[in-house]
């Protein structure tokens, strides 16, 4: 019988597991070893309950790829979550980006207001610097 999916992982389905898998290339990122998928697995931290509905921005930053030794390791050491949110933390935001994607997220569209006036935001950027600042 499988594990119960650990609270921030759950309502990940299956592709979408594996995708994460890939995004890392099939890599534990706690012992940076290639590992096959069905070796894989989500980890999710901290192992409290997450809010019903999570963001997908705020389920990628709680969530690392890791072998099933060092998932093994984190629940029987236990690793610090610490250094678990920190390994999450360095990933290339590249990567990040990919997760949140493949989690969901969409970034919010930004449009600059079309209502200013370019001329005046110049002069008031050289009103403001200091003599020399520009050469």
């Amino acid at each position: 019988m499988p594990a119960k999916p650990e609270p921030w992982c759950r309502g990940i389905t299956p592709l979408k597991a594996k995708q994460i898998k890939c995004a890392v290339e099939a890599t534990c990122e706690l012992c940076h070893e290639y590992t096959p998928f069905s070796l894989l697995e989500l980890h999710g931290i901290p192992a409290v309950p997450r809010p019903e509905k999570p963001l997908p921005k705020e389920r990628e930053c709680h969530i690392i790829v890791v072998c099933s030794t060092c998932h093994q390791h984190i629940h029987e050491l236990p690793v610090p979550e610490e250094k678990l949110q920190a390994l999450i933390e360095e990933r290339p935001f590249a990567l990040r980006k990919e997760i949140r994607g493949i989690l969901g997220y969409v970034p919010k569209s930004y449009s600059p207001p079309n209502d200013t006036d370019l001329s005046l935001v110049f002069d008031e950027t050289l009103r403001s610097s200091s003599a020399g600042y520009y050469r």
